[in-house]
């Protein structure tokens, strides 16, 4: 038996390998065998031909290796560690093939004992003989225990990284918005792009944000640049429109080469994860620097825009949600609570030009910045940096310290000098710890200030002075998180934020959140309130409830209050399947005593990720909010969608010319196109990722070696991966005459194929192979098996019957 999508299939015997497994309680017990004077033990015929199996096929079974001589394709694990799916090689004695692919895939080091001519095979025993080797056909896996130091050292070896290819793409996510309240109407909608190619390990990227606000359009141009990595000296070239990097002092916007190494790229592509409330649908727009970096369209509740591309990682956030009756309102998110980790180790130069970005008027000056960063203990790491550019200099220490365990704390001091106008010097601080305290608490503070001459470099190049005071000219700022975990309570966090500037203006702003599920049952609640500042009737809070109404359906019920608004209400989600889910909901406002009810749908159609959403109101009020994500692949197989952003690094994956078949990939799942290919849009640059094929969705007449890759890429690299996918045809016969049960079907030349099964039936795994098949049972002269299928299989059937003969010559 085999199974097959949860099903048992008869007689399935894809390698005459694994017949030992079926046969293993005769051949084995204590009746079959039969001491002789000249071996230690044999079969007995007599009790073999009395169990209905002919002795031929218990000899050849018994002389045959443990897999069948060829490649199988086998989970391999090494020292206990999953290497994925591995095409692996024995030869006519069982023998395990020690090849290229089976050393790359197991990390194992190349011996010194070279392959034969006639071979590919390495004397990988010869050099360690104590490796222990457990193959079983069984659960096709293949378990190596290895010496130590035949294993590969960590050190990366950029050798086995594939490398080149050429595609072009532009990455999407567009989202728009209508609302009308009584006569009044307002259009909102909003572009983030990013063009560019990859060539020879060149990558090119454009990034914008376009915005239309009723009849006004406006587009800022984020950057423009070409990068490529060198691997073999760990660097990374940035040229063009780039962000200045610095491990210590705020980088700037500006046209210009850098070189830095590809762990200090890791930390400057790290996106922000910003969190909020909105009342209803609004549009939110992020910005930094004065610049907007990011804008799109959220539902009402509680929203996460994460991934949110920063221009530098040590300038605050300030966000405005745009409500649909046209409130608005501003929070600022210090670029401490984004995340001020310990520098990365590596070095960063860079030269070039500032440039301004959106509506500001600034000067342009030449610039030249480097930084350096280090661990000079396990638990100290230092970090220094230098900025120069023409009527502004500034220098900047940081150091980490790891002072006890899950501890961290880093402390930062720069100086600056700017004398565009007046000279101007000044100095800013930076103290972060974080500390876990047990296995469910953990804390962590940020303390930031600065004197009233310190500048940074984007606001030294502003013609005014009112436009830094204006955007961020803080004395200091404050932030404190705390988190709690527990297995029955669930998981709460809090956090809180301060800001005060040398106009004697402060504000504070705290949001927290819990949530825990029991028995499926979620309940979750956010909080986001201003202590204090300019903004009133600002608070909002946020309690759901949400029940299992079956596998994928859940009811679900919530209350909110924001800006002395209160609201309850009841909905419905379902994901139907992968590809759509819906939502329906009514909410009651009991201040104006107003019903709203709302309609929204999330569909993943394959080649894109769509959502749109409805809201109706009692007092004639409604909007309509829409939005589409995803990638277009221009390759050289033609042009292929992604649902999913793509990275610097991706792979086009082709399933022969099959339509519709699901692959995983590391990004989620995507499905083949009208030509075969589908797109894993971000690999793991010098990493391995899986792309593993879904072998349900494959066509039921079609057979694959080998449905899992683990892709090994360089950064910059489009990778191709191909699956062998082949047709194949599956019969089961029914003969016209008794034959024993065990009988063997065999071709001419005796190479076994498969065993007759009760009630005379044979199951033929392969019809397509026309070789002549003959069915020997004991003591039974053999007979010539033939049998006739239409000429069209059918693809939707994993096997078809068909009545057979069993004709003696």
């Amino acid at each position: 038996m085999n199974i097959r999508d949860g099903k048992a299939v008869p007689g399935i015997s894809p390698r005459r390998a694994f017949i030992p497994l079926f046969l293993g309680q005769i051949l084995l017990s204590n009746a079959a065998w039969a001491d002789t004077p000249s071996t230690a033990s044999a079969f007995d015929p007599q009790t073999l031909r009395q169990r209905g199996i002919d002795p031929e096929l218990a000899s050849l079974l018994m002389q045959a290796p443990r897999f069948a001589p060829g490649r199988h394709a086998l989970s391999l694990s090494v020292n206990g560690q999953r290497r994925g799916r591995v095409d692996v090689s024995f030869d006519q004695h069982g023998a395990l093939c020690f090849d290229p692919p089976l050393l790359d895939a197991g990390q194992l080091v190349m011996p010194s004992t070279g392959p034969a001519e006639e071979s590919s095979c390495y004397g990988f025993l010869q050099d360690y003989p104590q490796t222990v080797i457990d193959a079983d056909p069984a659960s096709l896996s293949l378990a190596l225990v290895v010496p130590t130091q035949a294993l590969r050292p960590l050190t990366q070896d950029i050798s086995g990284y594939s490398t080149g290819g050429f595609a072009a793409l532009i990455n999407y996510d567009i989202t728009g918005l209508y609302s009308q309240y009584s006569d009044d109407t307002s259009r909102f909608a909003s572009a983030n792009t990013e063009v560019g190619f990859n060539a020879g390990d060149w990558i090119v990227r454009s990034r914008q944000v376009q915005t239309w606000q009723d009849r006004v359009s406006r587009t800022t141009h984020l950057d423009a640049y070409a990068q490529r990595t060198f691997a073999s000296q760990q660097a990374v070239l940035q040229a063009g429109q780039i962000n200045l990097y610095n491990p210590v002092l705020a980088g700037a916007q500006i046209t210009g080469v850098q070189v830095l190494n590809e762990q200090a790229l890791q930390e400057q592509n790290q996106g922000a994860t910003i969190n909020g409330i909105a009342n209803g649908p609004a549009q939110v727009e992020v910005r930094q620097n004065g610049t907007l970096i990011h804008s799109t369209v959220v539902p009402a509740g509680p929203f996460s825009l994460s991934n949110v591309p920063r221009l530098n990682g040590r300038s605050d956030v300030e966000v405005t949600v745009k409500e649909a009756t046209g409130e608005e309102r501003r929070f600022t998110v210090p670029a401490a609570m984004l995340g001020l980790d310990l520098p990365a180790p590596g070095y960063s130069v860079a030269a070039g030009r500032v440039r301004s970005i959106g509506d500001g008027q600034a000067a342009e000056p030449w610039v030249v910045s480097a930084g350096w960063s280090a661990s000079l203990h396990p638990q100290v790491s230092f970090g220094s940096g230098v900025l120069a550019a023409e009527d502004y200099r500034s220098a900047g220490l940081s150091l980490g310290l790891l002072p006890w365990q899950d501890s961290q704390v880093q402390v930062a001091v720069v100086g600056a000098e700017a004398t565009r106008r007046i000279r101007e010097r000044g100095v800013q601080t930076d103290l972060s710890w974080s500390q876990k305290l047990n296995e469910r608490w953990a804390v962590s503070a940020a303390n930031s200030c600065r004197t009233e001459g310190y500048r940074d470099l984007t606001e030294s190049t502003y013609v005014t002075d009112t436009e830094p005071q204006q955007r961020s000219r803080y004395r200091d700022q404050q932030s404190a998180t705390v988190s709690w975990s527990h297995p029955g309570w669930g998981a709460f966090s809090a956090g809180m934020s301060r800001s005060s500037s040398f106009q004697g203006d402060s504000s504070s702003r705290a949001l927290a959140s819990w949530g825990t599920q029991v028995r499926g049952v979620s309940v979750s609640a956010t909080a986001e309130w201003q202590v204090s500042g300019r903004q009133h009737n600002d608070n909002s809070l946020y309690l759901n409830l949400s029940v299992p109404l079956g596998d994928s359906r859940r009811g679900r019920a919530w209350v909110r209050n924001s800006g002395g608004e209160h609201r309850t209400g009841l909905g419905l989600n379902e994901q139907i399947n992968e590809q759509l889910a819906y939502r329906v909901a009514v909410e009651h406002d009991t201040r104006d005593r107003e019903v709203e009810s709302s309609l929204g749908l999330s569909a993943l159609p394959y080649y894109s990720q769509l959502d749109f959403n409805y809201t109706r109101s009692d007092a004639e009020r409604s909007s309509y909010q829409g939005g589409a994500r995803g990638a277009v692949v221009m390759h050289g197989g033609g042009v292929t969608f992604s649902p999913y952003p793509v990275r610097d690094t991706f792979a086009v994956v082709s399933v022969g010319e099959m339509a519709g078949v699901q692959v995983s990939t590391p990004s989620g799942p995507v499905w083949t196109d009208w030509q075969g290919h589908a797109v894993a849009s971000q690999l793991s640059p010098y990493g391995r990722s899986p792309v593993e094929v879904q072998t349900r969705s494959l066509p039921r007449n079609a057979d694959i070696s080998n449905g899992l890759a683990v892709v090994s890429a360089g950064r910059g690299a489009v990778d191709r991966v191909e699956f062998g996918v082949s047709l194949t045809r599956r019969a089961l016969l029914t003969l016209d005459r008794p034959v024993p049960r065990g009988a063997a079907v065999t071709t001419e030349d005796g190479e076994f194929i498969t065993l007759v099964q009760e009630n005379n039936q044979v199951f033929i795994p392969n019809v397509l192979d026309t070789r002549t098949l003959w069915i020997k049972a004991p003591g039974q002269p053999r007979c010539h098996l033939r049998f006739e299928l239409p000429a069209k299989a059918d693809p939707h059937v994993y096997y078809e019957t068909a009545p057979a003969r069993c004709q003696t010559p």
